[in-house]
């Protein structure tokens, strides 16, 4: 092979590469742009001027949105930070569907925040409303539910904002526990309140962080998230909220 041949063999091998790098870059940034950010009241904006409610928690198009996926049970917010989505029921036929696909149930490694399929049958308002969502490098999804391992972190973002078609709900985060996902195991049935409370008391003496200790509560609201520390790979942190006494 002549050196000019070899030359051009070569710059159409190094062009290739980089438009198949940009194509990928390209469609790396379109999954992310539509999993990462997405606007709770893309219709209601326009007209109300503004995308927050009075009371600071998103205005959301419920309409717009359960058309968009019926699956969708509630939009979950964490002033100060970006959490800021909405929350899919998990289906007991693939209760992993969203782990690797979008609101709009497309492919996505980024998912969409889920309510567990054990809680199929109360949702939002099961005993342990257990909703899961990715730590992305990036930030976004539920990242910032990771940092509640940190008292102080904590302590400033211990409201969250949970809303469904029917209601809006305030909580206050009551604890974060940081588990070994091998070595724990989820539990979501509970026989009555009492064994709730009592599951709640044994939680609140062994959390790794607790804000509050004197709570009553007939639905604990859970959102779990990975965090990498102590079991490589294995790490949740979970963070507990009940919905605020007024």
């Amino acid at each position: 092979m002549s050196t000019n041949i070899k030359q051009r063999f070569a710059i159409m091998v190094a062009v290739t590469a980089l438009v198949g790098a940009a194509a990928l870059g390209l469609w790396l940034f379109s999954i992310h742009d539509r999993a990462a950010d997405v606007d709770p009241s893309p219709i209601l904006a326009d007209a109300l001027g503004s995308d927050a409610a009075s009371d600071g928690a998103p205005t959301v198009d419920w309409e717009f949105w359960l058309s968009v996926n019926p699956d969708i049970v509630a939009w979950v917010s964490v002033p100060g930070t970006d959490i800021d989505y909405p929350v899919v029921q998990a289906s007991a036929d693939d209760p992993t569907f969203y782990l690797d696909h979008d609101v709009y149930r497309g492919w996505n490694p980024y998912g969409c925040p889920y309510l567990d399929a054990g809680c199929a049958g109360r949702g939002i308002d099961s005993p342990l409303a257990l909703m899961f969502g990715h730590h992305m490098n990036d930030g976004s999804m539920f990242s910032a539910f990771a940092n509640y391992s940190d008292r102080g972190f904590a302590q400033e973002h211990q409201e969250i904002l949970l809303q469904t078609p029917e209601r809006d709900i305030r909580l206050n985060v009551i604890a974060a526990d940081v588990v070994d996902s091998n070595a724990e195991h989820k539990r979501l049935e509970f026989a009555d309140d009492g064994e709730l409370g009592f599951w709640l008391e044994r939680l609140l003496a062994e959390a790794d962080v607790v804000l509050d200790v004197d709570v009553e509560a007939d639905s604990v609201k859970a959102f779990c998230t990975c965090s990498y520390g102590r079991w490589n790979g294995h790490e949740r942190t979970i963070v507990y909220a009940r919905e605020e006494v007024v």
